[in-house]
């Protein structure tokens, strides 16, 4: 199994670990809509932030469809004070993954086919990585509670 969000985020700025799950979205017909419903239960406290964890997992696991062979899993875990989504895949090229993704252009002969899902994530969430797994990559998106350390 890939490392947990919590393993990734060393300074325990989210606080305590209040639960985790991992959806298995290998071999669903709709693992993005499977994503948004689990997403939808656990966040349901959270408002604005669950509408950008949805959001974030969207582009994650469209990134792990279509240039990584597909999503095994999303694993969510909610903290104190925000969210951690680690979205597994079985690819290994982690430097495929801009660190800075951008996509800015308002032009439409400028705007990139691909790109703008990154920047979304890179936007949306606090802080994001890509670590390699035994058997392939975890993306893992961080969103923070509004007000939080």
């Amino acid at each position: 199994m890939p490392p947990t969000t919590a393993e990734l985020v060393h300074d325990r700025s989210l606080g305590d670990l209040l639960q985790h799950r991992d959806v298995v979205l290998e071999g669903r017909d709709a693992p993005q809509r499977t994503a948004r419903v689990e997403l939808a239960d656990m966040l349901s406290a959270d408002g604005a932030r669950a509408d950008d964890a949805m959001l974030v997992a969207s582009e994650l696991i469209a990134n792990a469809i279509q240039h990584a062979g597909g999503v095994v899993l999303i694993r969510i875990e909610v903290y104190e004070f925000g969210s951690a989504l680690g979205v597994v895949d079985r690819a290994s090229d982690t430097g495929a993954l801009p660190t800075s993704p951008s996509n800015s252009s308002t032009k439409l002969a400028d705007v990139a086919m691909n790109g703008r899902g990154l920047f979304l994530v890179h936007t949306l969430a606090s802080t994001w990585s890509v670590k390699q797994t035994k058997d392939g990559k975890i993306v893992v998106a961080v969103l923070t509670q509004a007000g939080s350390r």
